[in-house]
């Protein structure tokens, strides 16, 4: 017995060398086949590196920054962190309605309201053309322009997408805001071509773009840059901007209301000149004291209109640019090298799986029939 339990073990790794060498046998009987699979792989990875499109990659990156008049009110590095990360370091109260979080940019960047925009803005070509980026988009999915990896998208996830998109436009859009079925497809080319990156350690925020033109992918990075700033801009100062025109409307009514009672009161003592009645001076003083009231009135809300306007100049955020957008010089895609070594591993790893797996799913064909 104890024989059997110590010549056991030496059975098993006799057995498992024993089915190396027969895999190892297998895959060189089958050489030919393995080699012919690889190759043709090999081809078809060359044709797709060679027939995909050259693609430019663009990009900036800038950091908000923190006014003079909120740096007093906290340490430099305290502002400016609060500033990135929404998150309070400072002695002082510096709260959310104060700083904007840069991750509400990648929101503002999803949102379809930011792209529907987008595709209103124009571009320029090197033949100085002036088009909309939806005309852009548009002349893009007319041409032809054989793209075998799009190809593969289109039919395998695309076909997912479109069932989405059907179910989005009839169960949501139809409720809400209808965007038609040309837009979402725009949208989604679009969005394809631009990203946001954030890194909230360093509070910088990284906008890229990708297309076929270089010059146009410089462009693209340009006008989503300057978009994103401006919808930030007009989130922080929404409220001062609507206190603004509140207290200049409010402003303006009063200085009618005062010059013509400031001209009345001239009138008054022109038409009673030499009178001395005590009616005369009971109107006078009535119309003195309620010139006086405006007067004061008019002088508070000058003072609440001047205040409103630093705060808008205080609270309007301030972007410094740390890498200037640039027209690419180099492409970014595709990655030849790469794909080809891709098809050819896919290449040797499915011939080898079909050669080690063929014996066996042969065998479970032949006894399920059995």
């Amino acid at each position: 017995m104890n024989e059997n339990m110590t010549n056991s073990p030496n059975n098993f790794e006799e057995e498992d060398s024993i089915d190396i060498i027969a895999l190892i046998k297998n895959i060189w009987v089958a050489r030919k086949f393995i080699i012919k699979v690889t190759v043709s792989f090999f081809i078809i990875g060359c044709i797709v590196a060679l027939t995909s499109p050259v693609k430019y990659t663009s990009q900036t990156t800038f950091v908000p920054q923190v006014s003079e008049d909120q740096m007093s009110n906290s340490s430099s590095l305290g502002a400016l962190a609060s500033s990135l990360s929404g998150i309070n370091l400072s002695t002082n109260e510096v709260t959310s309605d104060s700083y904007l979080s840069p991750l509400l940019y990648t929101n503002i960047i999803d949102s379809e309201e930011f792209s529907l925009d987008l595709l209103t803005e124009e571009l320029i070509n090197l033949n100085a053309e002036k088009f909309t980026i939806k005309e852009y988009l548009l002349s893009k999915e007319s041409s032809f322009n054989f793209n075998p990896i799009g190809f593969i998208k289109k039919y395998t996830i695309g076909l997912f997408l479109d069932n989405e998109i059907s179910e989005i436009n009839s169960d949501i859009f139809k409720n809400y805001n209808f965007i038609s079925e040309e837009d979402f497809y725009l949208l989604y080319s679009l969005r394809e071509k631009f990203s946001v990156e954030l890194n909230e350690k360093e509070g910088f925020i990284n906008v890229l773009a990708v297309d076929e033109d270089a010059f146009i992918s410089s462009q693209l990075v340009e006008i989503i840059t300057k978009s994103l700033q401006s919808k930030i801009i007009d989130i922080r100062t929404d409220k001062v901007k609507g206190r603004l025109e509140f207290s200049k409307k409010q402003y303006e009514i009063k200085q009618v209301e005062f010059d013509l009672l400031q001209k009345k009161l001239a009138e008054f003592k022109d038409s009673n000149k030499n009178i001395s009645t005590a009616r005369f001076m009971s109107e006078l003083q009535k119309l003195e004291s309620e010139y006086q009231l405006q007067q004061s009135i008019l002088t508070t809300l000058a003072s609440e209109y001047n205040n409103n306007k630093i705060k808008l100049n205080k609270d309007t955020p301030i972007f410094s640019v740390i890498d200037e957008v640039s027209v690419p010089n180099l492409r970014s895609e595709p990655k030849r090298g790469q794909l080809v070594i891709i098809f050819v591993f896919l290449g040797l790893v499915i011939s080898v799986g079909f050669v080690l797996g063929k014996e066996p799913v042969s065998n479970l064909i032949k006894e399920i029939n059995g």
